[in-house]
């Protein structure tokens, strides 16, 4: 009984953690319809450096957002580039979910196909513009390479990234620290969101 016990508790653990992992899903839910306009989304001023945060549609973004239990519920981020001809998004998302596994990068309007109105912000750390830039150049290289999503929470190894811990090598790259928190489930220390809405460290640019 014990060993079907643990055998049991086992499995349950790696689920939920399979589960938390998946936060960066864009696959779109049924159930919420609802969708932020980019008709109604101003992206002027926002700069190379800046943190996209968002709320996905998707089914496993919402158990991701109930279990985490945020003040402001979350469930992907990215880093912005701006070039003279677009904008971008650098971030990691799951091949179960995306065309493409690991860091990615996206145009900052697409990421609109999947996100709650009242849930999109863009945020600037509280630094110089020459570091946000160095923060930006990390991504970019990161986006050079071939990095596959991180489907076992591990923060110590940047050869696999989930789109915090994209975030998370960056900084730590940048500043030699995060300012990135963190829950500890099923024995991982996974990376949540409001820690980047925190106005001490950051500024919000946008929130849509």
């Amino acid at each position: 009984m014990h060993q079907s016990f643990l055998k049991r508790s086992i499995i349950c653990s790696f689920s939920l953690l399979t589960l938390l992992l998946f936060s960066c899903d864009d696959s779109p839910s049924e159930e919420i319809k609802e969708v932020l306009s980019a008709e109604k989304c101003n992206f002027e001023g926002i700069k190379t450096g800046d943190i996209v945060l968002k709320r996905g549609n998707g089914r496993i973004s919402k158990l991701i957002i109930n279990y985490f239990k945020e003040k402001i519920p979350l469930s992907h981020s990215g880093i912005i580039i701006c070039s003279p001809d677009s904008t971008y998004v650098i971030h990691s998302v799951s091949g179960s979910y995306a065309r493409k596994d690991g860091v990615q990068t996206i145009l900052l309007k697409e990421l609109l196909n999947d996100c709650m109105p009242n849930y999109f912000y863009i945020v600037r750390k509280k630094t110089s513009n020459e570091n946000n830039q160095a923060f930006a150049s990390k991504a970019i290289a990161y986006s050079n390479q071939t990095i596959p999503f991180d489907d076992q929470a591990d923060n110590a190894d940047k050869t696999k990234m989930s789109c915090t811990e994209l975030i998370y090598w960056c900084q730590m790259e940048t500043y030699g620290k995060s300012d990135l928190t963190s829950i500890k489930t099923a024995g991982k220390e996974v990376f949540v969101f409001n820690g980047m809405l925190d106005s001490t460290k950051y500024d919000i640019i946008k929130h849509y």
